[in-house]
C-alpha cells in the first residue's frame, strides 16, 4: 500500500525552570494514498473529447453556415447568424441534462434540440451544394451530428435511471416545492395589485385623504368620516382658541370655553334642532356653536 508523509501540528506542554506552557510542535505521519480512480479519470477524458468534438462542430457549422448567408447579407452580420443555429441545439442539449430527473420536462429540450440539429446540418449540406461540393457539405453535416450522438451517449451514460416508484417520489417533491414557488409569486402579485387598489381608491376619493375610509380601533370601535372631522375641527379650533390667547391679536368669544357645556346642557334639555341651540346661545360665535353641537351630537350618541 502506497503512502505519503503529511506534516501536522499538535499542543504539546513544555517546561523550563518548573513553568510549564502549551506550545506548538510539528510532527510528520505517513498516511495511506488510495489508488487512482479509472473510472472518473476516464470520464473526465471523454467529457473532455465530447467537448472538443462540440468545439470543432461549431466552428465548421459556423463557417459553412456563415459562408451561405453570406451570399445575401453581411460577413459579420452573416457569421454572428450561424452561430445561432448550432447554439440553439447546444442549449437544448443542457436543459436536458439539467432536467435528466424528469422525463416530462426532459423532452420538449430533447425534441427541440433534434430539430435545431437537422436544420442546421441541412444548411451546411445546402452550403456544400452551392460551392459545387455537396460531399463536402454532407460530411461537415455529419460532424454536428455525431457532435450530439456523442454528448447524448455521454449523458445516458453519467445520468442516473429511476425507477417509476422513485420518479413518482421526485415528481412529487417537485411539484411541491413548485407550488411554495407559484404560492410566492400569487402572493406578491396580489399585494402588488392590492397597493394599487389602495393607491387609485385613495386617489380618487379625495387625494390621498381618508375620506371614505371606515377606521377601526379597540378605542373608538368604529372611527367613521364624520366623527374623524367632528374630532378634527374640535381640535383645530383648541388649538385656535390657544393661539388667540396667547397672542392676544385675535378675537375671541368671551363665552368659548362654556360653549360645549351650554349645548350639552340643551341638548340634555331637548333642545337638539341646531338653529334652536344656536338662538339660544347669542353670545357665542354661531359657527363655534356648530363646531360644539356636531361633537356634542357624537358624543353624547345623539347622531
Amino acid at each position: 500500500m502506497k503512502t505519503r508523509s503529511e506534516h501536522r501540528t499538535r499542543t504539546v506542554p513544555k517546561t523550563i525552570d518548573g513553568k510549564t506552557h502549551d506550545v506548538t510542535e510539528t510532527y510528520s505521519i505517513d498516511v495511506p494514498v488510495p489508488p487512482a480512480d479509472r473510472d472518473a479519470q476516464a470520464l473526465q477524458a471523454v467529457t473532455a473529447l465530447a467537448g472538443l468534438i462540440v468545439l470543432g462542430a461549431v466552428v465548421w457549422s459556423t463557417v459553412a453556415i456563415g459562408g451561405l448567408l453570406a451570399l445575401t447579407s453581411p460577413v459579420w452580420v452573416a457569421y454572428l447568424i450561424a452561430f445561432v443555429f448550432d447554439a440553439a441545439w447546444i442549449g437544448c442539449l443542457v436543459l436536458e441534462w439539467i432536467n435528466r430527473y424528469d422525463p416530462e420536462r426532459a423532452r420538449t429540450p430533447r425534441r427541440a434540440g433534434w430539430a435545431a440539429l437537422a436544420l442546421s446540418m441541412g444548411l451546411i449540406a445546402a452550403h456544400g451544394s452551392v460551392s459545387g461540393s455537396l460531399g463536402v457539405g454532407l460530411a461537415g453535416a455529419a460532424v454536428s451530428l455525431v457532435a450530439k450522438g456523442f454528448w447524448h451517449v455521454v449523458m445516458r451514460a453519467t445520468g442516473a435511471e429511476l425507477d417509476p416508484a422513485s420518479a413518482q417520489w421526485a415528481a412529487a417533491e417537485r411539484a411541491e416545492v413548485h407550488a411554495e414557488m407559484a404560492t410566492v409569486a400569487v402572493r406578491r402579485q396580489l399585494h402588488r395589485t392590492r397597493a394599487r387598489i389602495r393607491e387609485e381608491t385613495s386617489a380618487l376619493d379625495g387625494s390621498g385623504s381618508v375620506t371614505a375610509l371606515e377606521w377601526r380601533t379597540p378605542a373608538t370601535d368604529g372611527l367613521t368620516e364624520d366623527r374623524l372631522r367632528t374630532e378634527m375641527e374640535g381640535t383645530a379650533e383648541r388649538i385656535r382658541t390657544a393661539q388667540s390667547a396667547g397672542s392676544g391679536s385675535a378675537r375671541t368669544d368671551p363665552e368659548s370655553g362654556s360653549v360645549k357645556d351650554r349645548v350639552r346642557a340643551l341638548y340634555e334639555s331637548g333642545t337638539t334642532d341646531p338653529a334652536a341651540v344656536v338662538e339660544a346661545l347669542p353670545g357665542a360665535n354661531p359657527e363655534t356653536v356648530k363646531r360644539m353641537v356636531r361633537l356634542v351630537r357624537t358624543e353624547g350618541g345623539y347622531a
